[in-house]
């Protein structure tokens, strides 16, 4: 109940931060969820998406022009 009255939510998982959700001012209450990267360029993706997609070891990293991504290790 807290959390939806704030702007700013971090969350923290195992002892660093992991998620910041930023809402925003508008009337319907739009909420974004960030991963935070840490000072050597870790991150935490939340669990959620882990389980959505059955991500838990190895992931391989993909550099495009725009974004980075994100895919199975196999």
């Amino acid at each position: 109940m807290v959390s939806g009255q704030v702007r700013r939510t971090v969350r923290i998982r195992d002892g660093r931060t992991s998620t910041k959700t930023l809402r925003g001012g508008g009337p319907d209450g739009d909420a974004e969820e960030f991963a935070v990267l840490d000072r050597v360029g870790r991150l935490q993706l939340p669990d959620d998406h882990l389980r959505r997609y059955g991500r838990r070891h190895r992931v391989r990293l993909t550099a495009d022009d725009d974004h980075i991504g994100v895919r199975p290790d196999a």
